[in-house]
């Protein structure tokens, strides 16, 4: 259940003074959604909990830094986006194509299990489509990919995405409309020659 943001500024500030106790209940309360953002970026468990754990232990050492220009999610959210980008560049190039896999899995998983037998066509149609997005989203640059996330599976805006991410929001628009522009031109149907 998520904390009313007067309790949770409380915390915040608790916890800038340096009560571990008050830490500990704003890292319980993120750590569902954190660990469920790590999932997606990473692709799989052991790895989203590795990064969760990173994102909790770097949120405490700058809890300092915080200053509510943008909410507590948004500051763990960024600082996540930063430890997974950070850990992309020391990894092999061949990583995301490795992690892509898990990722396929959970989303078919969880969308098979939504559909209904009067619509099994389209919700067929609809995962075999997905599963394409899921492909061509494997050849986008990390951080373009991690905007389209975050816009379209997280249903942030494109303020707290830019700001998120340490951009502007004519970036991350921009960013946005070329990949939907090329899901869109690979998914366009060839004209037909009379």
């Amino acid at each position: 259940m998520r904390m009313s943001p007067a309790v949770e500024a409380n915390l915040i500030a608790r916890a800038q003074n340096g009560d571990e106790e008050a830490f500990c209940e704003l890292a319980a309360n993120h750590q569902r959604n954190l660990y469920v953002l790590a999932l997606k970026y990473s692709g799989n468990h052991h790895d989203a909990e590795d990064l969760t754990q990173e994102v909790m232990l770097s949120a405490y050492r700058a809890l300092h830094q915080f200053r509510g220009m943008s909410s507590f999610h948004t500051w763990l959210s960024r600082i996540m986006m930063n430890s997974f980008l950070n850990q992309k560049r020391k990894s092999d190039p061949l990583a995301s194509m490795k992690r892509r896999e898990p990722m396929e899995e959970e989303f078919e998983e969880s969308f098979y299990s939504l559909r209904s037998p009067r619509n099994s066509e389209r919700s067929v149609h609809n995962g075999l489509v997905m599963q394409q997005v899921l492909k061509l989203l494997g050849a986008v640059p990390e951080r373009q990919r991690l905007m389209f996330l975050l816009k379209h599976q997280e249903g942030m805006t494109c303020e707290e995405i830019a700001s998120t991410m340490g951009t502007s929001v004519g970036t991350v628009k921009k960013t946005l409309f070329r990949v939907v522009d090329r899901l869109r031109q690979h998914f366009a149907m060839p004209a037909v020659k009379e």
